[in-house]
């Protein structure tokens, strides 16, 4: 039985030339059911009588005679010099109520039209209950009115009359070559990774980077370490890829690696954020580094090192990278341009150990072949022309004005007792609140008088929480800062009762 799929005005059609039906029938009712349906709105064009003729290879007097019937029955209305459009039926009759569909009986269901466990797992671990529009002091955003946006659609003007087919055929999936060769110089010299830039592949950002690892190196039941608490971004996607969270404690010295090792199953891989670990901010310390490191080469477990937020450090000095530290090749390092330029700038990268590059490139294509490329080659001007650098220069020293500002307000509402934690590097700090605290009512309390506070209890995978609150300065300026004090005023009392010094 031969058909023949044609698409007019964007509509996908079918005739079947076999069926007992006349060519004419079989359109008319399909043009009408498409219009009936929405799939063709009303003031949709349709294709010319001699056009729709030659896409359906059939006469142009049956076209005809199905226009002139859709016509004569309200469908289409003919405009004189300008064509066939679809009536707006709106005007003409009301249209009966949608009939319900027909209740299952009771004890069945469709199985198929449930999530699968990875489904649900991801929606669970999404939240929509914070306006994700920058409102003080919401963690983790750059200031959007910082962003050199005129140097950057400059650079755009320059280099997108190089974007040929040559270079679109010829780029790797695991990235634009001369991003990867920046990439590989930057991380050298900022924080001692000393890598070729075949190990640097190209994603869309930290969780496209962790996602591939997990892909690459976890089977389903796999231990992984996490620390606790942790990133929930980080611990939706290692369960998503079949992975066995195992919560590992934090102190100020950051990952408790010899702990962990007692009282954990021997991991497959590690997942720590060295630089300023996430939620708390404190830094992975330099014999913790060496004791993962250490272990890692005695259990064959692999690291996977998110660097996020390592440039915004404003005092003492910034720790080398696990990754440089690393002589047995047993780190994947991660990083993110999304905390530097904009959130929406889907761009990072990951440096994988060079047996694995090539396997990781051919994922990577896998995945979605590569991220956008006109992106990549005008962030490879940017950092080669220096400017990378000079705005995070510039942005380091305009955060850590802003985070001294809302310290010093925070300390005057509340009191200089307060426990803060993060203060030395980062975009946002974490107000450590009592135990008898609920933080959860208490960040959506805030955001009812227009001040975003994110809890801290969301970051722990187990029962044993410490309450507290996360508060971001970096896309504030002192007007926003100060307007949010006077705002979050209004809870002194509320706050107070829950310090904890």
């Amino acid at each position: 039985m031969s058909k023949t799929a044609i698409t007019g005005s964007l509509l996908s059609l079918e005739i079947n030339r076999a069926a007992a039906a006349p060519l004419h029938r079989q359109l008319l009712d399909q043009l009408r059911d498409a219009i009936e349906s929405g799939r063709l709105p009303a003031g949709s064009k349709l294709p010319s009588t001699r056009v729709f003729a030659a896409e359906l290879q059939v006469s142009r007097n049956t076209v005809i005679q199905v226009f002139e019937t859709l016509t004569a029955e309200g469908f289409l209305e003919s405009r004189v010099g300008a064509g066939s459009f679809v009536a707006d039926r709106s005007t003409q009759l009301a249209l009966p109520a949608a009939v319900p569909p027909q209740a299952m009986p009771a004890g069945r269901a469709y199985p198929f039209r449930s999530l699968s466990r990875r489904g649900r797992s991801l929606v669970a671990s999404a939240t929509d209950e914070f306006a994700e529009r920058p409102r003080s002091f919401m963690p983790d955003v750059p200031d959007l009115r910082e962003f050199p946006i005129k140097t950057w659609l400059r650079l755009l003007g320059e280099t997108s009359g190089r974007l040929t087919g040559e270079i679109l055929a010829d780029t790797s999936n695991a990235g634009y070559e001369p991003l990867r060769r920046a990439l590989a110089q930057h991380l050298g010299a900022s924080r001692g990774i000393n890598c070729d830039y075949r190990q640097v592949i190209i994603t869309t950002g930290s969780q496209q980077s962790l996602d591939l690892t997990c892909r690459m190196l976890v089977d389903p039941g796999d231990p992984v370490w996490l620390e606790e608490p942790g990133y929930v971004g980080a611990r939706s996607v290692i369960r998503a890829n079949g992975g066995a969270v195992c919560p590992v404690a934090v102190d100020d010295d950051g990952l408790c690696v010899e702990a962990a090792a007692s009282t954990h199953p021997v991991p497959r891989l590690i997942f720590v954020t060295p630089s300023r670990q996430y939620p708390l901010g404190m830094t992975l310390t330099t014999a913790r580094r060496e004791a993962l490191l250490q272990f890692a080469r005695s259990c064959g477990a692999w690291i996977v090192e998110d660097d996020y937020d390592h440039e915004f450090r404003y005092s003492g000095h910034s720790v080398q990278a696990i990754h440089g530290m690393d002589k047995d090749a047993r780190t994947i390092h991660i990083g993110t341009f999304s905390k530097i330029l904009l959130p929406s700038f889907r761009l990072g990268y990951m440096v994988v150990p060079s047996d694995l590059s090539e396997a990781f490139g051919k994922a990577r294509a896998v995945v979605d072949r590569h991220a956008s490329l006109i992106e990549q080659m005008v962030l490879s001007e940017f950092m080669l022309r220096g400017l990378l650098v000079s705005h995070i220069r510039r942005m380091r020293s305009l955060y850590r004005a802003r985070q001294r500002q809302l310290i010093d307000g925070i300390q005057t509402l509340l009191g200089t007792e307060l426990q803060l934690l993060g203060t030395e590097t980062g975009t946002h700090i974490t107000l450590r609140l009592s135990p008898e605290a609920d933080d959860v009512s208490l960040a959506r309390r805030s955001a009812q008088i227009g001040v975003i506070m994110r809890p801290l209890t969301p970051y722990y995978a187990t029962r044993q929480r410490h309450q507290g609150l996360l508060l971001g300065f970096a896309a504030f300026n002192q007007a926003d800062i100060d307007l949010g004090l006077q705002q979050l005023a209004v809870m002194t009392s509320e706050l107070t009762r829950f310090i904890r010094s």
